[in-house]
């Protein structure tokens, strides 16, 4: 009997996570089951958000950066920023070509970008991983369009954000940079033009599909936790810390529903009417760490680059920390 018990233990703890994964699968069905209404209204909801403030921003940027990879402007600014690149993270000149695409487009562009140069064995998992710390932004479409106009409406707000969040990017690769320079690799070969537009609109498409299915899945789960307790349960100690602080504890709810999907954790935010100096480094905290749903959505894009979930979040985790403090130190300049 206690050997089975010990047994039992050790298997628990080795399985864990799968464990646990398995269990909020079958909470969140379960769920689907008993509250069928609910559940797709809130589907429903991600899906207009996604529809209506997403797909707009991110379509495009999908498709248009897909043929200038195809056409090789990759390997043409790869080369224009290889010494940068080089100098500060160790990583390939292609790096650089990633991060000028990830800020101009948004997420999560440079995630499928490393996982389209690590399929043409242009980079390796060591180059995928350093790239990754640097190249996973936001986009100004996203920040200066969507949350600074039409959410906060202060594009001012969302133009220092936008700044604080691509800077904090660049020296949160600095934390981990390449102790030695990344090995020489193949160029990347340009594509058959006869195919590229179709090609290219097949994979945008396919791309922002995903994007909407994780953004439309992650609106339930964000509705679900709510209607249980779960979002007032983990935003509760931040109300006391924020409180205590002299900062609205209602920015707790908006921190934690941000930590979960992007888009509507900004939104929440936007609606507490905070001052600007105030709101700069909550907003452009949530921007760097991208929340569970775009998370979900790099991991996906990048899978076969071996890049693993821990390393990532960690990732995302210090680029948030870096951002606050930069933007926090700018806030006592407005």
């Amino acid at each position: 009997m206690r050997v089975g018990m010990i047994k039992a233990a050790g298997f628990i703890r080795k399985n864990a996570g799968a464990i646990a994964l398995n269990a909020l699968v079958c909470f969140f069905t379960v769920s689907l089951v008993l509250d069928p209404k609910r559940c797709i209204s809130s589907v429903y909801s991600g899906l207009v958000l996604f529809a209506t403030n997403v797909a707009p921003a991110l379509f495009p940027f999908f498709f248009f950066t897909k043929l200038l990879t195809s056409l090789g402007t990759a390997s043409v600014l790869g080369k224009a920023l290889r010494r940068p690149v080089a100098a500060l993270y160790n990583a390939p000149p292609i790096g650089g070509y990633i991060y000028l695409m990830s800020v101009v487009s948004g997420y999560p562009v440079g995630a499928r970008l490393i996982g389209d140069m690590y399929r043409s064995g242009v980079i390796d998992a060591d180059d995928a991983r350093c790239i990754s710390t640097f190249t996973s932004t936001s986009g100004p479409l996203f920040i200066v369009g969507t949350v600074g106009t039409m959410m906060f409406g202060d594009p001012v707000l969302g133009y220092i954000a936008m700044a604080c969040h691509f800077i904090g990017a660049l020296f949160n690769g600095l934390i981990y940079r390449r102790k030695t320079p990344s090995a020489p690799k193949a160029e990347f070969s340009p594509a058959c033009t006869d195919s590229l537009l179709g090609s290219g609109m097949t994979e945008a498409i396919t791309s922002i599909l995903l994007v909407g299915g994780y953004i439309a899945v992650f609106s339930m789960v964000i509705d679900v936790l709510s209607d249980i307790g779960a979002v007032d349960a983990l935003a509760s100690p931040l109300r006391k810390l924020l409180g205590a602080l002299g900062q609205d504890p209602d920015i707790a709810e908006a921190l934690v529903v941000g930590s979960i999907e992007l888009t509507r954790g900004c939104k929440l935010l936007s609606e507490l009417g905070l001052q600007t100096k105030t709101a700069l480094p909550y907003l452009a905290g949530m921007l760097s760490f991208g929340g569970l749903s775009i998370a979900f959505q790099s991991l996906a894009f990048c899978s076969a680059c071996k890049i693993k979930t821990g390393f990532f979040a960690l990732s995302k985790l210090t680029q948030a920390i870096v951002t606050v403090a930069l933007s926090s130190l700018v806030a006592l300049l407005l």
